[in-house]
């Protein structure tokens, strides 16, 4: 893979997160920016840098999508500069992807 400022463990904390937040909250998808302000306000990633808020999360996922990292669980994007959406995937997937700590 190719460089980049995120590590494979905050991609996985980021996933962890989405995922068991969605789980918990039945909820099967979230917004980018939803994704984004949920990040912030539980301190798991930043969401001040960069020109707009949800900037430092976009990213993320770009990078994903690029191969540069890998992807954050449950990310969908239909095509390049469309809309990022996050959705709930089943656990025992979730399980096999992202390792338990």
């Amino acid at each position: 893979m190719l460089k980049s400022k995120y590590t494979r463990k905050e991609v996985d904390k980021v996933s962890q997160f989405l995922q068991n937040y969605m789980a918990q909250s039945a909820i099967h998808s979230l917004t980018a920016d939803q994704a984004a302000e949920l990040l912030a306000k539980n301190s798991v990633l930043r969401n001040d840098i960069g020109p707009k808020p949800g900037f430092n999360f976009r990213e993320m996922l770009r990078q994903g999508r690029e191969g540069k990292i890998e992807k954050v669980a449950g990310a969908f994007q239909l095509r390049p500069k469309t809309k990022w959406t996050i959705n709930l995937i089943d656990k025992s997937t979730l399980n096999k992807t992202i390792p338990t700590r």
